[in-house]
């Protein structure tokens, strides 16, 4: 904005002014007739021009005063402005041209207050963000120097008790593959992305890339996330499908071969061939029960499964969970003790009650010895009831223990497949007791038998 012209307007009405003082002063001289004598021009000639300066100098000084008072509220509005006031205002004169400065100054604080507050606001979310986020973020600068981490990033590499600010990533506790993927980064200009464990059991995803300013490269950023747990998924899949595939292509195969035998003329041989449809037959029981087994556990982990509770009695349903097993006792001569106190009762959903004590039942009359004994009790406990089934069968070695009720885990799996099992019996308990709110658990002292037990809430 130009101020000259009104600078100017001022002097020149500063001029104006005296002129008209000047003017003023002759008038008194003049005679009645409207003469100016000349004698009395020149005796007053001093007087009036002291007085045209006097007024001169107090219409000039009254002038500056005036501007430099705006001035001065002006750059002091600046510089408040400078140091963030942007809510002050500052006051409009009635000048024309210093007026309009102080409403575009004025416009400008308020222009800029709301840019600053909507930052101040990007950066509060920026850095909840950063300081939540569930993956380590680093930054570093041009030499590899670590200038910033979150929170998870200090966890993960251990940092506690010392400021990591400052020090170098190679430096830092597992340091060593964060610093040559920084270094790559930075020497290369473009993005680095790799896999590593720093831990037994834990496997991290990082990626970093180069904070360029300018086309130069003035610092990296890192992010490393936590992988474990989708690749442990991923491995399970791979296991669950290799497990799948093995168990369904004993029985198929075994049902080709009968099939092809009858077909090649064991169908007309009377003392062999129903033999061979009998295998048919019990292989694609086998089939059914792995695929039963498939869906009951599928529908079990889908989380749409829930347990509709009443009252159930425990003893009647142990018997009546005991009756379709009568067949398998009997063939190994194993005797069956139902010592579940008369009376006592849990909250549970009946069917589902039943799946997991015949499963529980099975697996330890399988397992169990010729001519052994099963007993299968109940206690109360503070706030819950505890029903254990035990046998005297071989046992089951320590270190198969903690893996026992996992999908396809089998202690002895050339005995578990001769016997017919699926390998998600007990999987499938697993899953329906705690669907129930429940805990599981096995105990064994090989080789004096083994104890399954579950909980459901009183």
């Amino acid at each position: 904005m130009n101020l000259l012209p009104t600078l100017k307007l001022r002097i020149l009405l500063s001029y104006a002014l005296v002129a008209l003082l000047a003017l003023a002063a002759a008038a008194l001289l003049l005679d009645r007739s409207g003469a100016l004598p000349l004698a009395a021009l020149r005796a007053q000639a001093g007087p009036i021009l002291a007085l045209s300066v006097l007024f001169s100098l107090g219409a000039g000084w009254l002038a500056a005063q005036l501007l430099a008072r705006q001035f001065g509220e002006i750059i002091s509005g600046s510089k408040r402005f400078a140091a963030g006031e942007f809510d002050y205002r500052i006051p409009v004169g009635s000048s024309g041209e210093l007026r309009k400065l102080s409403e575009t100054l004025n416009f400008m604080a308020g222009h800029l207050g709301a840019k600053v507050r909507d930052a101040e606001l990007r950066r509060l979310e920026l850095e909840a963000a950063f300081r939540d986020m569930s993956e380590a973020i680093f930054f570093t600068d041009g030499a590899g120097v670590i200038t910033r981490m979150n929170p998870r990033a200090r966890q993960l590499m251990g940092a506690k008790g010392f400021e990591p600010e400052g020090m170098r990533l190679s430096g830092m506790p597992g340091g060593d593959e964060l610093s040559s993927a920084a270094i790559k980064a930075l020497s290369s200009g473009g993005p680095v992305a790799f896999e590593f464990e720093p831990g037994p059991g834990t496997v991290l995803a990082v990626s970093a890339a180069p904070i360029l300013e300018g086309g130069a490269v003035r610092g990296c950023v890192l992010v490393a996330r936590d992988i474990t747990g989708p690749r442990k998924l991923e491995t399970m899949r791979k296991d669950f499908v290799a497990n799948v595939s093995h168990e369904l292509k004993t029985p198929l195969t075994a049902i080709k071969g009968c099939a092809e035998t009858l077909l090649g003329g064991a169908l007309e041989d009377k003392e062999h061939g129903p033999g061979f449809a009998r295998s048919i037959y019990e292989q694609s029981v086998r089939l059914e029960n792995l695929v039963d087994d498939l869906l009951k556990i599928s529908y079990a982990e889908s989380g749409k499964a829930s347990a509709e509770k009443a009252a159930v009695e425990l003893k009647p349903l142990v018997a009546e969970s005991a009756t379709g097993l009568a067949g398998l006792l009997a063939k190994k001569n194993i005797i069956l003790s139902n010592l579940v106190p008369d009376g006592l009762a849990v909250s549970a959903d009946r069917d589902k009650l039943s799946q997991v004590l015949i499963n529980l039942l099975d697996n330890a009359a399988k397992y169990g010895r010729e001519g052994g004994w099963i007993k299968i009790s109940a206690t109360e406990e503070p706030g819950a009831v505890k029903v254990a089934v035990e046998n005297n069968g071989p046992g089951i070695p320590a270190e198969h223990l903690p893996h026992i009720f996992e999908r396809f885990y089998r202690a002895d799996k050339a005995r578990s497949r001769e016997l017919g099992g699926t390998g998600l019996g007990l999987s499938i308990v697993k899953h329906l007791v705690e669907l129930h709110g429940g805990a599981v658990g096995a105990e064994s002292s090989e080789p004096a038998g083994a104890l399954f037990w579950f909980t459901l809430p009183s």
